[in-house]
């Protein structure tokens, strides 16, 4: 998976970015203000200016990008919400909250990887382990329409720059850029369930595309011939999510995504097994510590 660190540092996932991505953008989802705090005159619920927990999920992702091999991971993290005045992190993201347009965010765009053994993968038997991977970056959020008090129209503009990591070694594994515009809601048809659903292409720099694809020539074997992988498309992505708040400080949330990979700039590489991927994850998150001072904020669709 595109999508920010979950309600409190909302991250987009990605097979390829899906770690704590995946759980992440599920945790902003759930992660939703919370419905006990009291309210002022303007609308606006008093919460703390900051927040920290830990959350877990559990799931199953493709070992790579149209990979057609499967495995089960867990991921638990902490998380940290801060409602300032210029940064914050909060049920809406990691973002730097300005007045220039009332319908335009400026958020850190993030993203993590599982790292990948080549021998328990058929198709990459005898090559480089696929490391763990992180991506950072700007993304803009804007709004496109609110249909109703609880729900938007959301265009996002996510570009990331990725990093390898292997122990000490650090390596960089270019760029990704993933539009999407989706809707995005506090209420699920009438409930107490937030909830969302975006759908983009995704595009990737050839040094991205090489780490997945590419085949040298000393890996090269009779059904795996050398390729050379090239930037452009890379796939599309139907993204959904949903929480809802167990108690005061306990949010569960699901989290289901299809790639579809058909038409993709690297589809003739031999690495690449399938024009369909999905993945799939169920978590909790728990808030521990919270400041005793609180602010206003203003609820929208996440």
């Amino acid at each position: 998976m595109r999508k920010s660190l979950f309600k409190d540092l909302k991250f987009m996932s990605k097979m390829r970015r899906i770690a704590a991505a995946a759980a992440a953008s599920l945790l902003a989802q759930a992660a939703a203000a919370d419905d006990t705090a009291p309210v002022t005159d303007s609308g606006a619920r008093l919460l703390p200016r900051w927040e920290i927990g830990v959350a877990g999920a559990a799931g199953v992702v493709p070992d790579y990008p149209a990979s057609n091999h499967y495995s089960a991971r867990a991921i638990p993290f902490p998380y940290f919400a801060f409602r300032g005045s210029v940064f914050r992190s909060d049920e809406n993201g990691a973002r730097l909250h300005t007045d220039v347009r009332s319908n335009v965010e400026l958020d850190v765009s993030g993203g993590a990887a599982f790292a990948a053994q080549s021998k328990s993968n058929s198709a990459r038997a005898g090559m480089p382990d696929l490391d763990y991977l992180l991506e950072l970056g700007p993304n803009l959020k804007i709004t496109l329409d609110r249909p109703t008090p609880y729900s938007r129209w959301l265009l996002e503009l996510p570009l990331r720059a990725v990093g390898s990591f292997n122990g000490l070694h650090v390596g960089y594994q270019g760029l990704v850029f993933t539009p999407d515009v989706g809707i995005h809601t506090r209420s699920l048809l009438g409930s107490r369930w937030n909830a969302y659903a975006d759908v983009g292409p995704d595009f990737a720099s050839a040094r991205y595309q090489q780490y997945f694809y590419q085949v040298e020539g000393q890996f090269a074997l009779p059904d795996r011939p050398e390729y050379l992988a090239h930037g452009g498309y890379f796939g599309s992505t139907l993204e959904l999510g949903a929480g809802h708040r167990l108690g005061r400080n306990l949010r569960v949330f699901i989290y289901g995504r299809v790639d579809d990979y058909a038409g993709a700039r690297s589809e003739d590489s031999p690495l690449f097994k399938t024009t369909v991927d999905y993945t799939a994850f169920v978590g909790l998150s728990w808030s521990i510590w919270h400041s005793k001072d609180v602010v206003p904020v203003v609820e929208e669709a996440p």
